[in-house]
């Protein structure tokens, strides 16, 4: 392991070194340009935030649509079943009143054909 772990340490030496000389090479070159850089590198920092940001404003309108829509289903199950009983009730209560008055017709029209013997 050693042979391989000595070469692997050269060969990140060779690289630190080609990486400080690059940068002193293109150290002038930034400083001359450094007026269109700085801006350019700026306006690509604020696309990428621009672009997140509306990312994360789409998935919160949407997080909070899924919530309200949650909640709507959750109020019309519990209104649902009480609207259900009041409906049954109701229904009971105008069967019950149509049969009473079914049943008092009926008795209204005996008494007068009792009536016309």
């Amino acid at each position: 392991m050693l042979p391989v772990g000595g070469t692997l340490l050269a060969l990140a030496g060779i690289i630190l070194f080609g990486t400080l000389i690059g940068l002193a090479v293109a150290t002038p070159v930034f400083i001359i340009c450094s007026p269109v850089i700085v801006p350019a590198a700026l306006l690509v920092a604020f696309a990428v935030t621009a672009f997140l940001t509306s990312g994360l404003a789409g998935a919160t309108g949407l997080t909070a649509l899924s919530w309200f829509a949650m909640y709507l289903r959750q109020a019309v199950r519990a209104i649902v079943p009480q609207t259900m009983e009041q409906a049954k009730r109701r229904m009971q209560d105008a069967a019950g009143y149509a049969g009473q008055k079914t049943k008092e017709v009926g008795q209204e029209i005996q008494r007068k054909a009792q009536e016309t013997k």
